[in-house]
């Protein structure tokens, strides 16, 4: 949750593209904000606002989308919630049908660079809609939105492809005058605001401000800064769902030489703990404008939140004296994710399973797959038949699968690991007092080493190393420098079949 005030006020919020910020008025207050974002809009229709594009997929850049392309209908399940739905559908349509009027990167926040639409990506490898208001950390896996090109190959050197990089139309450029920006962050750290203004704003909210940041310069003139304060904000707005509920304060500042204009930021307050606005998160983070132009009716500030779950993209006008903030959205960022395994996967490894051997595999079925670790840079992909008899191990390396191992019902798997080597270990009865062991060792995706060996009444009778006889001896010595072996404890995923 960025900015919990937003649940707070309202639990429809955190659904609202333009949330209730900035206010110290109760929320029924919320209609007036509403109306203005709502005119700003519908003002820019034929000058679409500034959009921001969020990560790449290793060839283009992306602006996610945060609602399904189809319009919504009143009648479906969420009905409670059909304005609000439907409101964040048609900003998100805005962007959409102006998609190739997009031709203007804006590059360290005052620098232009020109790029292209290229096309949508409206289904996943498997023909499904991709994940919608999801930031993931995996290239593979693919989000519903709208891709974008460098208009110019030799411009492709990496810039503007990272989260919150804005871009806008020639007609949004015409119209608007594109601001410096400088940042005050020294050695990563930003330096306190002049005494004066906290002092002011203490006095005004009858508060001690534990902190104070000065973190941008606008055009040479106008500071953006952040104050955060002690304790419970006694003037918050009150939770209707839970009206005991106590907030703490932080505020968002635009200071324009003595003038001082202010959005304020609730967090959730505890006498024990503090204040919080985001999980995981000491203190108040400030949002960061990325881009920022003076406008016909004012100043017009493209701004992101980085937060550790989430990652929010807006504008802030200043209208009439006032600061407003108008957030498009806020998506879920998903940093430590598996990677996708798609029906065309399945297909491949079941593929090379069975050539392996088609005399004794073509009756075999892998209905189900997991994810096992002999490194972590590398893909590791463990299927199984649905009796957990027969199984296959693969590895996935340069977009390319190949079949490492194969399970049977005597032969079955463990796992070590020692000086960045992994060990997979298959190992069961070979009738009688005998055992069959086979040992595969793979360093950086590579396989480094094959052991085999018969063990008798658990001596070794015979084995081998890399396809080659071995003395008895020498793999007693091989086996000894190994470390010791553990079950593959995993999660299986059954695959579903159309």
């Amino acid at each position: 949750m960025k900015k919990l005030m937003l649940v707070a006020i309202c639990a429809m919020a955190v659904m609202i593209s333009c949330k209730n910020k900035g206010q110290t008025a109760p929320a029924d207050s919320n209609d007036s904000l509403n109306a203005v974002i709502d005119s700003i809009i519908e003002e820019n229709d034929t000058t679409p606002l500034p959009m921001f594009l969020i990560g790449n997929d290793s060839k283009y850049m992306q602006m996610l989308y945060w609602a399904d392309v189809e319009e919504p209908k009143k009648g479906d399940d969420d009905d409670d919630y059909f304005e609000v739905s439907h409101k964040r559908w048609e900003l998100q349509e805005m962007f959409r049908r102006n998609a190739a009027l997009y031709t203007n990167l804006i590059v360290g926040g005052d620098k232009i660079t020109k790029v292209k639409f290229i096309d949508e990506v409206l289904k996943d490898p498997d023909g499904n809609r991709p994940s919608i208001g999801q930031i993931h950390g995996r290239d593979e896996i693919p989000s519903l939105c709208a891709r974008f090109d460098y208009a110019n190959a030799k411009d492709k050197k990496g810039d503007g492809s990272g989260w919150g990089t804005v871009i806008v139309t020639d007609s949004y450029l015409n119209t608007r005058r594109l601001l410096s920006l400088k940042s005050c962050a020294k050695n990563y750290e930003y330096p306190k605001l002049d005494a004066t203004v906290v002092k002011q704003l203490e006095k005004e909210y009858g508060m001690k401000a534990r902190s104070s940041s000065k973190i941008a310069i606008i055009d040479n003139r106008y500071i953006h800064g952040t104050v955060e304060f002690e304790g419970e904000y006694k003037n918050a707005p009150k939770d209707p769902d839970d009206p005991d509920r106590k907030f703490g304060l932080a505020v968002e500042l635009l200071i324009d030489s003595a003038k001082v204009y202010k959005l304020e930021e609730l967090g959730y307050y505890s006498p024990e703990w503090g204040t919080a606005w985001n999980a995981d998160a000491d203190g108040y983070i400030s949002n960061d404008i990325v881009a920022a132009f003076e406008g016909p009716k004012g100043l017009e500030l493209c701004y992101t939140h980085s937060a550790p779950e989430s990652f929010c993209i807006g504008m802030i006008y200043l209208r009439d004296g006032k600061l407003i903030e108008h957030q498009y959205e806020m998506f879920q960022t998903l940093i430590d994710e598996e990677f996708p395994i798609w029906k065309r996967d399945i297909a491949e490894m079941r593929k090379l399973y069975v050539d392996d051997s088609p005399n004794e595999r073509e009756d075999v079925k892998l209905t189900k797959y997991a994810f096992f670790y002999l490194d972590y840079d590398n893909q590791w992909i463990w299927m199984r038949d649905q009796q957990d008899e027969n199984g296959a191990f693969f590895l996935k390396k340069d977009g390319k699968f190949k079949l490492i191992a194969v399970e049977t019902p005597k032969m079955k798997p463990s796992t070590a690991e020692k000086d960045g080597v992994g060990y997979l270990r298959l190992s069961g009865s070979a009738g009688g007092p005998s055992q069959y062991v086979e040992i595969y060792a793979f360093k950086d995706g590579k396989r480094k080493e094959y052991f085999t060996a018969l063990f008798v009444a658990g001596e070794i009778d015979g084995c081998g190393l890399n396809d080659r006889d071995i003395s008895v001896e020498a793999g007693k010595a091989y086996l000894a420098k190994l470390p010791k072996f553990e079950e593959m404890p995993t999660y299986f995923k059954n695959i579903e079949e159309e």
